[in-house]
């Protein structure tokens, strides 16, 4: 019982968590919307940055640049939108 309690205690306190949607206004971004559509439906991000990930393909380990998107929202954490080949590739809050 404890050990789940330190999971549940670790798994609410860690600083980034995956989402595959989040709402900007009335509107929803998903994982596998494009780059303009993100930018139709929340404006620019306040800040872009790039980092390297790697990706499995077919069993074939890459590294590959995304460019991860920061989108600031009032009273939350800011959301940081990882966009590969111009698509939603992964959804986080910061």
């Amino acid at each position: 019982m404890r050990s789940i309690l330190l999971l549940m205690a670790v798994l609410l306190l860690s600083g980034n968590v995956l989402a595959d949607s989040f709402r900007c206004g009335r509107k929803i971004v998903k994982t596998g919307d494009t780059g303009s559509v993100l930018v139709k439906k929340c404006g620019q991000p306040v800040r872009k940055f790039s980092s390297k990930e790697t990706v499995y393909d077919r069993g074939q380990q890459s590294h590959v640049t995304v460019s991860n998107w920061v989108f600031q929202r009032l009273g939350k954490n800011d959301m940081i939108v990882s966009v590969r080949s111009g698509t939603v590739v992964k959804i986080r809050v910061e």
